[in-house]
Parts: C-alpha cells; sequence; structure tokens
C-alpha cells in the first residue's frame, strides 16, 4: 500500500514513464512494480465497469495511468466523513515508510483546510508505540514470508514467553498495533501487541499467510467466527457511540435509563474478561456470570504481576 501511495501519483503526473525508470525511482524489483499495477487495476468503486476502475495501460515498456471518471468530480464529504479522512489520513502519513509521501501530505493540508484550523488541529491520532525497530523486522518477515523469534509479554500469565510465529499482518486497532500470526506454541491463530514484544528476530524458516487473511475482521483486537459465543451486558451512552463501531455486535437495543444491551460474539472467556476490564464502568449485568469471575482472577493476576 505504502508502495503504491508513492508511486502511483508520479506515474499519473508523468505519462510515458518506462518500467525500469518508475521501478529505479522507487527502489523496487520491476516484478513487484508489475504486481503493484496489476492491484491498481483492480481498484475502483462499486460496479467496477470499465468506467468504475483506474485504468493502467503498458504500451510496451511504457505505463499510463488514467483516473476514472469519478476522480474528475470534485469530493463532497459530509463533515463526519471528512473526521474520519483526516484521521485515518493523519495515522497513515506517520508511518514507517511513509516520508515522501508528499501527494498524501498535500491532501491532508487541504482537508485540514477545508475542515476548519481549529478543527483539524483539535484532532489527534495516536498509537501505542510499538517499538520501531521491532515493527520494521515484522514488516520485513511479512513481505519477505519469514517466520519469527518473539519473546512476547503475557498479560494473562505474567510472564515473559519465547514463540516462533508466522506472521499474517499487522492491525491496527483501539489504538494499538497487533501481529495476526500463527503461533506454533499454541498452533493456533492468535493477534499478538506489539509493545509487549521485548524481541523480534526473523529466522531463516519461511512461513506463509492463508489465502483467507483480511485484516478487516480483525477490528476490535480478534476476529469474530459464526460459530463464537455470544455474550450480553449493557454499556453506557457514552460507550454506545462508538462500542459497535468497533466490535462484532449481534445485536444493540436502548433500554430506558439510555444504556444500551448488548450481544457481541467474542473469541472466549479471557477475551470477554479482558474487555469487562477494560471497559470499567462503563459496563454492567455482564451475562454469563463467569465472564466476572474470569475478569475478577485477570484483575488479581495483573496487580500481583505489578506488585
Amino acid at each position: 500500500m505504502s508502495r503504491i501511495l508513492l508511486l502511483l501519483p508520479y506515474a499519473i503526473q508523468h505519462p510515458g514513464v518506462t518500467v525500469g525508470e518508475l521501478a529505479g525511482k522507487f527502489g523496487i524489483d520491476k516484478r513487484d512494480l508489475l504486481d503493484d499495477l496489476n492491484l491498481v487495476f483492480l481498484c475502483g468503486l462499486p460496479g467496477y465497469g470499465p468506467g468504475d476502475l483506474i485504468d493502467v495501460d503498458l504500451d510496451e515498456d511504457r505505463v499510463y495511468v488514467r483516473m476514472a471518471d469519478y476522480f474528475a468530480a470534485p469530493l463532497r464529504l459530509a463533515p463526519a466523513e471528512a473526521l474520519v479522512l483526516y484521521a485515518g489520513a493523519a495515522t497513515l502519513v506517520d508511518l514507517p515508510g511513509m516520508q515522501e509521501a508528499d501527494a498524501l501530505k498535500r491532501a491532508l493540508t487541504k482537508l485540514g483546510r477545508a475542515l476548519g484550523g481549529s478543527a483539524a488541529t483539535s484532532i489527534a491520532v495516536a498509537l501505542e508505540p510499538a517499538g520501531t525497530a521491532n515493527l520494521a523486522t515484522v514488516r520485513t518477515s511479512i513481505a519477505d514470508g519469514r517466520r519469527l523469534a518473539v519473546e512476547y509479554f503475557s498479560a494473562s500469565r505474567g510472564e515473559l514467553t519465547e514463540r516462533k510465529l508466522d506472521p499474517w499482518g499487522l492491525v491496527a486497532a483501539l489504538g494499538r498495533w497487533y501481529l495476526v500470526a500463527f503461533d506454533h506454541a499454541s498452533s493456533e491463530e492468535r493477534m499478538f501487541r506489539m509493545d509487549r514484544m521485548k524481541s523480534v528476530a526473523m529466522l531463516e524458516e519461511p512461513s506463509s499467510v492463508p489465502d483467507s487473511f483480511e485484516p478487516e475482521e480483525y477490528r476490535g483486537a480478534f476476529r469474530a467466527e459464526p460459530d463464537e459465543p455470544v455474550i450480553r451486558f449493557e454499556i453506557s451512552p457514552r460507550a454506545a457511540r462508538w462500542f459497535s463501531d468497533y466490535y462484532p455486535v449481534v445485536n444493540e437495543e436502548a433500554v430506558e435509563d439510555g444504556w444500551h444491551r448488548i450481544e457481541m460474539a467474542v473469541s472466549g472467556e479471557h477475551w470477554a474478561a479482558t474487555l469487562a476490564l477494560q471497559l470499567g464502568t462503563e459496563i454492567r449485568a455482564i451475562e454469563p456470570e463467569q465472564i466476572n469471575e474470569r475478569a475478577a482472577d485477570l484483575a488479581r493476576v495483573l496487580t500481583e504481576s505489578h506488585s
């Protein structure tokens, strides 16, 4: 994605640029460049007809990119849509490898002016620090298809563990970076918080990403399966404003005092107990009761590990 965001504006501004020149400009292999252009060719709006997709032509060794018709029309966003777009772009522009994304920076500046100076400057998007070196190693291992050796702090057990992981992808969720990976210790798919990794080393052993992997499914820091158990609870009016945007809510309805009754798929009791601790006073009436018991046990473990 970072490569495409960098090279696409350049190719549009320099019609007829050669494949070799474009690859050399951005320091990538020609085969990777062609793969990127083939991906761009599939990008567009629903309908996906010839007029809805970005058009990429390779005339012998020269690249021509023509934007779809809707790019010619002025973009009109509702204020809420503009704020979401601004927050997402502000996060993206600070990612490693985006220092040369001039087109994105210019668009962010223009969007900030459209929102009004006070509105734009009052928006702060912060992800918990994940360790620049560890994050770079993980990104490289995903790109190169290599296994990882990780020292990871397990909050539930309060101890440092050593694991071998097949990395699938990085996900930003709930203000933190997570690595989705196959964990060889448990022989299961797991999510690992990057800020809990003490060390990360890339191994020579190969790894692979399953075809079914879809990062969007991991919003809320886990992926809900169709047969996952469902828990029920009530959340405060303040939490209800954002909760369903981040978590796999099965059903939601308001109750008399403004709180919301939630049914939600969970990946297990431990995850549900962690959620209950995170929400604190914003959650009540949790069912089944064992979630409360598990949350109390987890709170004791966390307290003892930090005492």
